[in-house]
C-alpha cells in the first residue's frame, strides 16, 4: 500500500474541524508565530523550514516542510477550507470552478466523501496526478469585468493582489531558471482555463518537480520586490506567483507529458469552525437561502459589476450595524 499524506495547511488563528481521516495530515501555517500551540497540531516550523515566511508564501510554506522534511510515495496539499471531493456526484460550482459548502461539518465531510480512507486510496493510486477541475476564466466575476484568457484573469488583480509587471518577470525567469517550461507557461496564460487554488496529490516525482520549479522563482521575486506601501494583501505577491507557476505545471504536465491524470471538484467550505448540530443546521439553511437570493439578483446585479458591489457594500454596512447594535444592547443588560 503506497503512503499517502495529504497536508493541510491550517491557519493559526481559527481553530478549525479536522477530517477524522489518516491520510489528512493537518500542519499550522506560519507556526513559528504561534507559541502557545493551544491545539498540539504539527507545525512547519520544524526541520528546514520557511515558516517565517508565512505572510509572503501563505500555504507554500506548509508544502516546502513537507518537501524538506515528510517521506511519501504520494504528496497532497490543501486548505483548511478547501478540499478536493472524493464524491462521485457532480456538483454545481460558482462562477469560479468551486464546490460551495456552508460548514466543515461531519455531515459534509461525507457528502464530499472525505472520510473514506479505502475508498479514497482506491481512487488515487491509479493515478500519478489528483488535481481540480479547470475553471473556465470567462465565468468568473473579476474586479474589471469579464476576461478571456487566464493572462487577463491574473493582470485584473494589479493593484489589488500584485502588481502585474511581477507576471513579465516571473516569464523571464520561468525562461532563465525552467526553460523547459518556457512554452507551456506561454500557452498556458493565452488560454482560457483556470488550474490554481493550489491543492492537489501527485507521486513523489512530480512533486519534487513541482518544488524545484515553483521555490527558485518565488524566492527571486521575493527578494527584487520593493514592498514599500504595500497592502498585507500584496505582501502575498510570492504566494500568487507560486500559485500561477502551479497552473503553469498542471498544463505543462498534462498536455505535454504522459501521466495519468484524475480531474475532480474542489470544494470550498464557508465555515470550519466547530460548531453545534443546530449551529450547523442553522448556517446550511442561511447559505443556501443566500445562494437562491443571489440567483434572483443575478439579472439585476451582474456579478463583477459596480452596482453589484454597491449592493454588497450596503449589504455589509448594514449587517455590521446590526452586529454592533447587539453587542451594544447585550452590554447594557
Amino acid at each position: 500500500m503506497p503512503d499517502i499524506k495529504i497536508f493541510v495547511s491550517r491557519r493559526i488563528d481559527i481553530d478549525s474541524e479536522m477530517v477524522d481521516n489518516p491520510l489528512y495530515v493537518p500542519v499550522r501555517c506560519g507556526a513559528v508565530f504561534d507559541e502557545e500551540n493551544l491545539t498540539n497540531i504539527a507545525g512547519d516550523d520544524t526541520g528546514d523550514n520557511i515558516s517565517e515566511r508565512r505572510m509572503n508564501f501563505c500555504e507554500f510554506t506548509v508544502q516546502y516542510w513537507a518537501w524538506k522534511n515528510e517521506s511519501a510515495d504520494y504528496y497532497g496539499l490543501c486548505h483548511y477550507r478547501r478540499y478536493l471531493s472524493f464524491d462521485e456526484k457532480h456538483h454545481r460550482t460558482n462562477g469560479h470552478g468551486l464546490v460551495m459548502a456552508a460548514s466543515l461539518s461531519r455531515f459534509a465531510m461525507k457528502r464530499y466523501g472525505l472520510l473514506d480512507k479505502a475508498a479514497m486510496v482506491e481512487k488515487i493510486v491509479q493515478y500519478d496526478l489528483v488535481m481540480p477541475e479547470p475553471a473556465p476564466v470567462a465565468r468568473m466575476p473579476l474586479p474589471q469585468g469579464k476576461v478571456k484568457t487566464v493572462r487577463q484573469l491574473w493582470e485584473s488583480h494589479d493593484g489589488i493582489f500584485f502588481e502585474k509587471k511581477v507576471i513579465d518577470r516571473m516569464f523571464e525567469l520561468i525562461d532563465d531558471l525552467s526553460p523547459e517550461y518556457s512554452a507551456s507557461a506561454r500557452e498556458y496564460f493565452a488560454g482560457d482555463h483556470h488550474m490554481g487554488y493550489n491543492c492537489y496529490i501527485m507521486c513523489k516525482p512530480l512533486f519534487e518537480r513541482l518544488c524545484c520549479f515553483q521555490f527558485p522563482i518565488m524566492e527571486a521575486i521575493e527578494e527584487e520586490l520593493d514592498t514599500t506601501g504595500y497592502t498585507a494583501e500584496m505582501l502575498r505577491t510570492p504566494g500568487y506567483v507560486g500559485e500561477m507557476l502551479f497552473g503553469i505545471f498542471l498544463y505543462h504536465v498534462t498536455r505535454h507529458e504522459k501521466w495519468r491524470v484524475s480531474q475532480r471538484q474542489l470544494v470550498l467550505f464557508v465555515e470550519t469552525r466547530a460548531l453545534s448540530w443546530a449551529e450547523h443546521a442553522r448556517r446550511r439553511f442561511a447559505f443556501w437561502m443566500g445562494q437562491v437570493l443571489r440567483i434572483i439578483i443575478a439579472p439585476f446585479f451582474p456579478l463583477g459589476t459596480k452596482r453589484r458591489k454597491v449592493l454588497r457594500d450596503i449589504f455589509y454596512a448594514v449587517v455590521s450595524a446590526k452586529e454592533r447594535s447587539a453587542a451594544a444592547s447585550s452590554q447594557t443588560k
